[in-house]
């Protein structure tokens, strides 16, 4: 039986022809029965983000935040926001880091379910849109869900029908599309993400953090041209995403370059991007690692088994997080505004990246 999001995708060709991909992400993931309207991150879902493998990531988190708060001056209150929040897990964990903070958290969020887990959250603002005056945001594993287009050796790929069933048509990009790749489609890559949904949240971003502020984007990515559009259901990958929308994630690694890009167009500052291994080992990862497995040794001094496996098994999926074939590729950008100086963290994060390069 055809699903809500796949009747939409239909009507919406019927209407206008074959749509641009963007398009076709909104309706697939967010649009009336689409991905993400169901809450499917964590480990009954289709697949799990860094706060759900252990929360030491949003422990190390909030202490990269508390250090950014420190670079604003300590602002009392300090306005806080997560983007993409889902049913909490994150924001749980920031909220338990950053207590003796006068903070004040939204969690931006448009799908109903996880909107109402977020509502039971004391002292949480559950807002749809990212508020002006924000002081602090983050965002994790959010770029690379926003709608974006896609270039196939030079042309523009859309979504259309044949017969019953969606495929790609391949048609001349417009201006438009062409000015948003600065020169990159050139017809040489085999295929181009062009994020334009990330585009609009930067520009959204820069007018939240007036006058002054930071954000912290986390994502998985490259330092350059991004493709191999996929998917996620049921922690397995999903090749084809046309084959039933609404059923899964629809993914491309993030171009952080052109993120950076277009953040210093819209007046913000791009701090020295770092690996979320550099970034976690920077926060005291290592630190925490060894503290977990002097109590593991302790506890089964103690023969308390059962507790020292509870240890073991935290400290390995801990140390997930940080795995450079795995979560710690990921990448960490720090967007700020002029002025705002780079937090410790970040230097040290930066610098180990340069001296593990150099070797």
């Amino acid at each position: 039986m055809d699903g809500e999001a796949l009747r939409a995708v239909r009507d919406a060709i019927g209407d206008h022809g074959p749509i641009s991909f963007d398009e076709y992400m909104q309706l697939a993931l967010y649009g009336s029965g689409g991905f993400y309207t169901r809450s499917p991150v964590g480990a009954d879902g289709a697949f799990v983000t860094s706060p759900h493998v252990h929360p030491v990531f949003g422990r190390l988190l909030g202490r990269a935040l508390r250090e950014l708060w420190q670079g604003l001056g300590g602002p009392s209150p300090v306005r806080l926001a997560e983007v993409g929040a889902g049913a909490g897990t994150l924001t749980r964990q920031l909220l338990e880091e950053l207590a003796d903070l006068p903070v004040a958290v939204s969690a931006v969020e448009t799908d109903p379910t996880a909107r109402a887990a977020l509502a039971t959250i004391d002292g949480v603002d559950v807002v749809r849109e990212l508020p002006m005056g924000t002081d602090l945001v983050v965002a994790n594993e959010l770029v690379d869900n926003l709608p974006f287009r896609v270039l196939r050796r030079g042309k523009e790929v859309r979504v259309g029908l044949d017969g019953d069933r969606l495929v790609t048509v391949d048609v001349e990009p417009g201006p438009d599309l062409l000015a948003a790749t600065h020169g990159s489609a050139s017809g040489d890559l085999d295929e181009l993400v062009i994020p334009v949904g990330a585009f609009r949240f930067l520009d959204d971003l820069a007018r939240a953090l007036h006058p002054r502020g930071y954000a912290l984007l986390i994502d998985y990515g490259t330092a350059g041209p991004s493709g191999a559009v996929h998917g996620y259901r049921d922690h397995h990958v999903v090749e084809d995403v046309l084959a039933s929308p609404g059923e899964s994630d629809i993914t491309a690694g993030v171009d952080f370059d052109a993120l950076a890009e277009r953040a210093r167009g819209t007046g913000l500052v791009p701090l020295p991007m770092v690996t979320q291994h550099d970034a976690l080992m920077a926060l005291g990862l290592d630190g925490w690692l060894r503290d977990e497995l002097t109590r593991q040794h302790r506890e089964l001094d103690e023969r308390a088994g059962a507790a020292a496996v509870r240890t073991w098994s935290g400290r390995s999926r801990a140390t997930m997080l940080a795995d450079p074939g795995g979560l710690g590729r990921f990448r960490w950008l720090v967007l700020a505004t002029p002025g705002l100086p780079t937090p410790g963290w970040l230097r040290r994060a930066a610098d180990a990246g340069r001296d593990r390069a150099e070797r």
